[in-house]
């Protein structure tokens, strides 16, 4: 048996921390691992599936009952295309029958372009927005999510930005630091306000982005995903077109951690 590599095991144990229901995929679409939040997903724990073939048990379908191809699949598209994809589709299992869910995939990709697999985080529609007021959050020290997150995205190829349960800015590693035109510790003691309006988020006409529609503001004060596409000015001068998809940090017992954003430049025309 192949031995796991170092960022799948720190995702296993990441994976494991955190109240959303996450599936992480190998590069051969083999499903690695699904934590406890996943399991009435799938209507099994994870000990008990046998390596099945996890899509085809779920069943994925759009709203007319069609079962979706693979493209179609955001997991897929994540494994596949080496970009993150977010749809609501219909699952079924014998458990719970079919019921609407929305999937978002990530691609994990290590350093030096190894292909390390996808990650799939699975979502609610009926209670992805949360009753005004904060989660409770953690105290003074970093939780051990956060500090696996950073960890998980300091191995990652994909430009990674993490944002605290207030919306500071708590890390962003390598690929994010190449985008951005600065490496983290020169920005690091900066205020969110300064940082946006140093990179000066627009639209395609070049309108300026409201801050509260930023993709990490609303998934860390929602609690759901959310994805844009937008320009900015990096820091060394560059103007790049950035996607970004956010997702929030939960930990187990509602503990709002901030959350995750993982950004990748698209083509322009």
């Amino acid at each position: 048996m192949a031995q796991a590599n170092v960022e799948t095991i720190l995702l296993k144990q990441l994976a494991s921390c955190l109240r959303t229901p996450i599936t992480i995929m190998g590069p051969q679409a083999n499903v690695l691992f699904y934590n406890e939040p996943a399991e009435p997903i799938y209507g099994r724990r994870f000990e008990e599936s046998g390596g099945v073939d996890l899509g085809k048990f779920l069943l994925p379908s759009d709203a007319s009952g069609t079962l979706l191809k693979r493209g179609e699949r955001p997991i897929m598209i994540a494994l596949d295309r080496g970009i993150p994809a977010h749809r609501p589709l219909f699952i079924t299992n014998g458990a719970e029958g079919r019921r609407e869910i929305e999937v978002t995939g990530l691609p994990l990709v290590g350093l030096g372009g190894r292909r390390l697999g996808a990650m799939g985080l699975f979502w609610d529609p009926e209670h992805r927005v949360r009753p005004a007021g904060p989660l409770r959050t953690t105290d003074g020290q970093q939780a051990v999510e956060t500090i696996l997150t950073r960890r998980v995205a300091s191995l990652l190829a994909s430009p990674i930005f993490l944002v605290d349960a207030e919306g500071d800015l708590l890390y962003f590693n390598e690929a994010a630091a190449t985008i951005l035109g600065h490496p983290f510790d020169d920005i690091l003691r900066e205020s969110r306000e300064k940082l946006y309006r140093a990179f000066r988020p627009r639209d395609d006409d070049g309108h300026a982005i409201d801050p509260e529609s930023h993709p990490l503001v609303i998934a860390r004060a929602q609690q759901r995903p959310s994805h844009r596409r937008f320009w900015i000015r990096a820091l060394d001068g560059h103007q790049r077109k950035l996607a970004c998809t956010a997702i929030p940090l939960i930990g187990q017992c509602d503990r709002l951690l901030g959350a995750v954003g993982v950004f990748w430049e698209v083509d322009p025309s």
